[in-house]
């Protein structure tokens, strides 16, 4: 199925006004581009690339809610303590469900793009297990790649054009 959005004022496209976008995926950017299935008027609202989040610790992901840690002085030092005696009472199961939810807040916020970091000082590796699990859990929807980076599918077909314009 094919999807035109027209009248569309797009970032670092000023001589463009229209999107195709096919079967889900981003088809071409530029004026005139021929039929569709689906036309929908955008009115002149700017369209602009996902955002990227390019450090997210998603095993970290609302520890810093629990009311049995605080940081006291707020540093990053006492963060870092605090982390590694949390981690010590924290399951797989525990790290996977902060790690789902901090993949649908950051996709609802507009984020298509994570660079995830994950925790590799525990000798069990918890949280790398679980974002593995979670990663398998979401392939459908999320892509993952050996760099620790996950991306919406939808993103892909944008990260591969910016590539190769540059």
């Amino acid at each position: 199925m094919k999807k035109k959005f027209i009248n569309a004022t797009i970032y670092k496209h000023d001589d463009a006004s229209e999107l195709l976008i096919e079967d889900g995926k981003f088809k071409a950017i530029g004026n005139n581009l021929g039929e569709a299935d689906e036309i929908i008027d955008l009115q002149g609202r700017f369209v602009l690339p996902p955002y990227v989040d390019s450090h997210l610790h998603l095993d970290y992901y609302f520890t810093g809610q629990d009311d049995d840690i605080k940081n006291e002085s707020g540093t990053l030092f006492e963060a870092i303590d605090l982390w590694n005696d949390y981690k010590k009472g924290t399951t797989k199961e525990e790290m996977k469900t902060r790690i789902r939810q901090a993949v649908k807040d950051v996709a609802s916020y507009g984020t298509q793009f994570i660079r995830a970091q994950t925790d590799c000082t525990d000798p069990n590796l918890t949280g790398i297990k679980a974002a593995l699990e979670v990663r398998d859990e979401l392939k459908d929807n999320i892509n993952h790649d050996s760099s620790g980076r996950f991306s919406s599918k939808r993103h892909v077909f944008l990260q591969r054009r910016r590539k190769v314009r540059s």
